[in-house]
């Protein structure tokens, strides 16, 4: 397994690879801006630890793929504070921001950033509610939920609870992903 300053220069060296070939700016094809286009959706995210505004989406490369779940930062960004994530690009190597089906909602995002307490020495999750069932475990500070078939736009706009402890060491509750092994972050200038 790496160390985390492994993963950090790793991550500076591929960011100044993609840089090299592509801009870090957050453009159309045309010259206009995919951040207004993203804000006209309602995907940017305020957070204030430490202050920035990410989107989580899902992107269209100029090259025709599909990126999803994707986690566009701004470049002034410290490389320490990004998420875990499986893979990196820039803002020039997008086309197109779409709404992730994967993402937590607004609201929901939120109560995962403001989330706190510990349990077994990990992060407390959130309980949540689908189909009208508190059963369903979101991570603390996730933008994107997936259980067997269920993805974040399937949790319902009920306020999150705090998870019983001896439900959990019972193991009645189903844990969500955040899909970090599958989060591709974009670097951004925007």
């Amino acid at each position: 397994m790496k160390s985390r300053a492994e993963v950090i220069e790793k991550a500076r060296s591929i960011i100044a690879e993609l840089q090299a070939t592509h801009s870090l700016a957050l453009r159309t094809l045309e010259g206009g801006s995919l951040y207004e286009e993203a804000a006209a959706m309602r995907l940017p995210k305020t957070v204030f630890s430490p202050p920035k505004i990410v989107i989580p989406c899902a992107t269209e490369t100029k090259e025709g793929g599909t990126i999803d779940p994707c986690l566009i930062v701004p470049s002034n960004l410290p490389l320490e504070f990004l998420p875990t994530h499986k893979a990196i690009a820039v803002g020039g190597q997008i086309r197109a921001i779409k709404r992730s089906f994967y993402a937590l909602s607004s609201y929901m995002a939120d109560e995962a950033w403001r989330a706190q307490g510990f349990w077994n020495g990990q992060p407390l999750p959130l309980l949540v509610s689908i189909r009208g069932q508190y059963k369903y475990l979101v991570k603390q500070k996730s933008y994107f939920f997936k259980y067997e078939n269920y993805v974040g736009a399937d949790i319902d706009q009920l306020s999150p609870m705090q998870p019983d402890e001896r439900e959990l060491r019972l193991g009645r509750y189903h844990a969500g992903s955040d899909l970090s092994d599958q989060l591709t972050i974009v670097v951004a200038e925007y």
